[in-house]
């Protein structure tokens, strides 16, 4: 296809989106009722762009919404709760490992990089934290964009 055919036919989408304001990646039928409907459709959206449900949305996270709790997918959360949801991870990983060696629980670390986590203590583990939630969030966030996928607003 010659490439001012192809201009052409991009303009005339965007102009028809822009008539209808709608957003792109937006389902039709309009927004969603509930929060299953929404996560339904970002499942649908997350596997037509290439990402499996168990990345985007882990068993740790089904359990949650099984229970009841409104869950968003990973691709679908704000960059703030993707931070903290990092953060934690590696807080809970990595301090509970600082806690369970720095403690009388085990006698003597063993040699490598565990001997070398209880070396850093808690201020190495709080920055080696707060590096794996900005990672963990700028990762996510760039898998979303890649897939262009819908906000979670526009589902």
């Amino acid at each position: 296809m010659p490439s001012s055919d192809f201009q052409d036919r991009l303009a005339r989408l965007h102009q028809a989106q822009q008539q209808r304001k709608i957003a792109p990646g937006t389902p039709p039928g309009g927004p969603a009722d509930n929060h299953r409907e929404r996560l339904d459709r970002a499942l649908a959206a997350a596997a037509a762009a290439g990402i499996s449900r168990r990345d985007c949305f882990p068993p740790a996270m089904q359990a949650l919404s099984a229970l009841g709790l409104p869950i968003r997918p990973l691709h679908f959360k704000s960059l703030i709760s993707l931070f903290f949801s990092g953060l934690c991870l590696g807080l809970g990983v990595f301090g509970g490992i600082l806690w369970l060696f720095a403690s009388d629980t085990m006698p003597v670390a063993p040699a490598g990089p565990i001997r070398g986590l209880v070396s850093l203590g808690w201020p190495g583990v709080a920055f080696l934290s707060l590096a794996i939630g900005a990672g963990f969030a700028a990762i996510i966030r760039a898998q979303a964009a890649r897939a262009g996928l819908p906000r979670w607003r526009d589902l």
